[in-house]
């Protein structure tokens, strides 16, 4: 996806291109079909600029709270899988420390999101089943009338300190982090959705200019040299400046060859406006 910066310089470059037409309506109007692309290319403008501020919206906020949110629940259930693992190992359960092994503290703070949400889950099950926990509301009523049935909870809390607040935390945690998750998830892709939108209609535009917008204009090379010659500049210019980003893109890029581009290549069919044969050069008209 490009980025606002990449869309600003585009956005600009339309408009140079639509006052540069509005200057010269009343001459260029004579070609219907200029009118006309031109017309198009205004309300792809206008498209685009509504879109924008969507494109741009600042969802750091929601970021950064999902970021706490996951930096509080790894601090949660890191603990408990030392605990879970130093168990696994201490009465030599081959399937757990199978489950368990390859949870490290490196593992844990690279995985994904969802990852990281199912881990939390599964570390919860394993240390409610092996610590012996009640989680509903019966069992704890039971445990209450009859304090003998907490034996193994209190002996595992002894043995290995795995305290029923630290069971009861990943689970609040867990939620907690789910929420601001879907949170900026939203968000995102949100703002994903509206960048190809914008992406789809910026091609369109191109195409629009290239193949069309670039095209009439040659036709007033004698007509209205004014405009050509203005209008010849203006391209010049922006295809030029297309041209040295795509360059420094290619170069920095080339220093890093496992970022997937964002640029935007020049396509090789967007030539210079180069001016016509005076027999070529009498406009259209409607």
């Amino acid at each position: 996806m490009e980025n606002i910066k990449d869309y600003h310089t585009k956005l600009d470059g339309y408009k140079q291109i639509i006052n540069l037409i509005a200057d010269h309506t009343e001459s260029l109007n004579k070609v219907s079909r200029f009118q006309i692309a031109a017309e198009k290319l205004s309300s792809n403008l206008k498209k685009l600029m509504d879109l924008q501020p969507l494109f741009s919206k600042d969802i750091s906020s929601s970021e950064k709270n999902r970021n706490k949110r996951r930096g509080e629940l790894i601090d949660k259930i890191m603990p408990v899988i030392k605990i879970m693992q130093a168990f696994a190992f201490d009465k030599k359960k081959k399937k757990l420390q199978k489950q368990l092994d390859y949870l490290t503290a490196e593992y844990i703070d690279k995985c994904s999101d969802n990852k990281l949400v199912k881990i939390s889950k599964k570390i919860w099950l394993i240390a409610i089943k092996y610590g012996e926990y009640p989680t509903s509301f019966i069992s704890k009523v039971k445990i209450s009338l009859n304090p003998d049935k907490a034996k193994g909870n209190i002996k595992f809390k002894t043995e290995y300190g795995l305290k029923p607040e630290m069971i009861k935390n990943i689970e609040d945690s867990n939620i907690r982090f789910i929420e601001s998750m879907l949170v900026y998830q939203g968000e995102l892709k949100e703002k994903e959705k509206v960048g190809m939108k914008m992406k789809k209609i910026n091609k369109q535009t191109k195409n629009l200019i290239t193949n069309k917008i670039d095209r009439f204009a040659l036709l007033f090379e004698k007509e209205n040299p004014n405009f050509f010659l203005e209008y010849r500049v203006l391209r010049d210019k922006q295809l030029a400046t297309k041209t040295k980003e795509t360059k420094e893109t290619s170069k920095h890029e080339a220093d890093k060859p496992n970022v997937a581009k964002v640029e935007e290549k020049v396509n090789p069919a967007e030539s210079k406006i180069k001016p016509r044969t005076p027999q070529n050069s009498t406009p259209e008209t409607k």
